[in-house]
């Protein structure tokens, strides 16, 4: 059986691993989150056709790898969390092999991981475990394999330039998931850890102060609040820890909005966010246990081409999921333009029949934070 492959997928395919028999992965390679967000959100005009859709969730796949913290330094402990999207009565449960790539990728070569890693087990492959939630530490050298630290290199051999920023400035640590869902059916994502590293080759030693100073890791975003609405009902807030299901009529055309926190772009001491211009000094009450704001964060960027600081916003974008119904699009978001309005939308019709139907809404910022929220809808015929 080949599993469908999403819209993150990598156009290229992984070649087969040796293996033993009772792991027998496709050959196929998927990156969540990986598309820009100008490709993501852009999803107007006609509906395309339900069958195939991203959103739709007729079997089981991944739709998210988060890894915590978000960003980390080297040496430092993460730990890496899949979800797993699958029909209320499928009863499949998966196999999981993670694994920290340390091969690095060749500059010229497509796709968010080395070809290399793509395999069971290896000498480029640091193996993290089995279960749907794994623990381990940043490489040493995870700068100098996927950050800006100049590569060593042996006498003689051609000079090796660092790994490029991203347009948010940022490197990442690969993980890469061997997800095995039945004896013929597997499949391989592709989660990152961002790496504190500090600046690209080129930043003045003023520069490199300034970000030190003031930049802040990034902190995985999180939906505060999911509601929606029939026609000109009142909104209902989802509550997605409640037994208590709420129901809709079958056909009916629902709207949904998502929210997420509104971040301070000036430093408040006390918000519980310690923010750049703050720290143990004049803050010690933010900046004791530092954490980030869970919306779309300012952030100091570094631009390599202009060699100049810019005081930046993440934007945000969430994607649906729902084992039944269409959603209007499969995507949407706020770009960093947009980032004042902390809230999304988004159109589902129901299906025409008595069901339950699960929902899966995973919200990404640019800087490759990930988190996601999941509840259930009763639909009646």
């Amino acid at each position: 059986m080949v599993k469908r492959v999403s819209i993150a997928t990598v156009g290229k395919r992984a070649s087969k691993p040796t293996q033993p028999k009772t792991w027998s992965p496709q050959p196929f390679l998927r990156t969540l989150g990986a598309l820009s967000f100008v490709s993501v959100i852009a999803a107007t005009g006609c509906k395309p056709e339900l069958e195939g859709r991203p959103s739709l969730v007729d079997s089981p796949r991944v739709i998210g790898i988060r890894s915590t913290a978000a960003e980390a330094k080297a040496e430092s402990d993460v730990t890496y969390d899949v979800l797993v999207a699958q029909p209320v009565d499928d009863s499949t449960a998966p196999e999981f092999n993670w694994a920290l790539c340390l091969a690095r990728k060749p500059l010229a070569t497509a796709g968010p991981i080395a070809d290399t890693c793509l395999t069971v087990s290896g000498p480029e492959l640091q193996s993290l475990g089995g279960t749907s939630s794994v623990s381990g530490s940043i490489p040493k050298d995870a700068c100098t394999l996927f950050g800006p630290n100049p590569p060593s290199q042996k006498a003689g051999d051609p000079a090796v330039r660092p790994v490029d920023p991203d347009t948010t400035g940022g490197y990442y640590q690969p993980v890469r998931l061997l997800t095995q869902y039945g004896p013929d059916n597997s499949q391989y994502d592709v989660g990152v850890t961002r790496l504190s590293c500090g600046l690209a080759g080129g930043a003045t030693q003023e520069q490199s102060a300034t970000f030190t100073k003031d930049y802040r890791p990034n902190q995985n975003p999180q939906i505060s609040q999911i509601s929606f609405k029939q026609g000109g009902a009142d909104p209902i807030v989802v509550d997605p820890n409640a037994t208590d299901l709420p129901t809709v009529p079958g056909g009916a055309n629902l709207s949904f909005e998502v929210s997420w926190p509104d971040c301070p772009l000036s430093p408040t001491c006390g918000d519980n966010i310690c923010s750049a211009g703050e720290d143990l000094t004049n803050c010690p009450s933010d900046c004791q246990n530092p954490q980030g704001c869970e919306g779309s964060e300012p952030y100091l960027s570094y631009d390599t081409v202009t060699q100049s600081l810019a005081d930046r916003r993440e934007s945000i974008r969430v994607s649906w999921y729902a084992t039944d119904g269409n959603f209007d699009h499969d995507r949407t978001g706020r770009a960093e333009d947009e980032a004042a309005s902390a809230n999304t939308s988004n159109n589902w019709s129901a299906p025409n029949k008595a069901t339950k139907v699960r929902f899966w809404l995973v919200i990404r910022d640019d800087r490759r934070g990930v988190n996601w929220t999941t509840f259930d809808l009763n639909v009646t015929k």
